[in-house]
């Protein structure tokens, strides 16, 4: 295992999502009130950036489609048609830290398709 420290659990505060970098990999952190996820920064669906969307403490929305999921789990919740890739991680000493043994990305589908 690659574990790397990505951010400090400070730096996410609770209900809100920052992006931060483990080596030359962007990771967006979500920080539930219950939960932190740590996923890839784009859409599932499409290549747009998800710290543009909207979350609630609970459910993480993509600003583009409405697309959303549980942070709890990364599943997809309504329209969503698949779920979110998250990195292992743990919360340890007031740090987050990541396995990043490989990056985790989206087969994007082309956005001509859609809009």
């Amino acid at each position: 295992m690659a574990w790397i420290k990505l951010c400090g659990l400070d730096d996410v505060p609770v209900g809100d999502m920052r992006v931060h970098r483990a080596g030359d990999v962007d990771m967006l952190v979500v920080r539930g009130t219950n939960a932190c996820l740590v996923i890839p920064p784009s859409c599932p669906h499409m290549a747009n950036a998800l710290v543009d969307g909207f979350f609630d403490g609970c459910v993480l929305t993509c600003n583009k489609h409405l697309w959303q999921w549980s942070i709890a789990d990364g599943q997809p919740i309504g329209q969503a048609e698949q779920p979110l890739l998250a990195y292992e991680s743990r919360t340890q000493d007031g740090e987050v830290w990541v396995n990043l043994e490989h990056e985790l990305l989206y087969d994007h589908q082309d956005e001509d398709e859609f809009d």
